[in-house]
């Protein structure tokens, strides 16, 4: 009896498919995104976003074409430490240009609030290397298993409208960033 060996292969290929979905993790450490040059109106435009969910801190980093000392620009990161709530729990704001400061609040829907969240915390531009670093200590978050990440840059720039880039994109999610070995 002779097989068809085209009969055998989509149920191979099927199995094998099969198996490298089974074996995918459902959450990452790390999370890395490119985000276009949607907001061409600012040097400011996010370029990417990095996140890395680490063994005692979250480290974000929010790449930027091209960050000055003098900016008007700010940015705001987001998380998500709840999925069963809608919308961020905190939220991290900072300016981007020289002498601005930075808070991590408890988020009142898409916006800051006045209840600072007492942890250890920092954020801080680099403008030489066009990028954003904000590193916040696990304990903010309760030592929650997995968070997800959204940023937003504002930039008013020449006053007569604010210029928006969000990554993802508007009030949209990384992917679950389980917590890991190192940030």
């Amino acid at each position: 009896m002779t097989r068809n060996p085209l009969l055998t292969v989509p149920a191979l290929a099927s199995l094998i498919a099969l198996c490298v979905l089974a074996a995918a993790p459902a959450h990452a450490e790390f999370y890395s995104i490119d985000d276009p040059a949607d907001a061409r109106a600012s040097l400011t435009d996010i370029h990417a976003v990095e996140a890395n969910h680490g063994k005692e801190n979250v480290l974000v980093k929010v790449r930027f074409a091209e960050l000055m000392r003098s900016s008007a620009a700010g940015v705001s990161v987001f998380f998500d430490t709840d999925r069963g709530d809608r919308g961020p729990e905190y939220v991290l704001s900072s300016g981007l240009g020289d002498g601005t400061d930075y808070v991590l609040t408890e988020a009142d829907g898409w916006r800051g609030s006045d209840d600072r969240v007492g942890c250890d915390y920092s954020a801080r531009p680099k403008w030489g290397q066009e990028v954003f670093r904000a590193v916040i200590s696990r304990r903010c978050f309760d030592r929650v298993p997995s968070v997800r990440v959204s940023v937003k840059m504002v930039d008013q720039a020449d006053g007569s409208h604010p210029v928006l880039d969000w990554a993802p994109r508007r009030h949209r999610w990384s992917l679950p960033i389980a917590s890991g070995l190192g940030a």
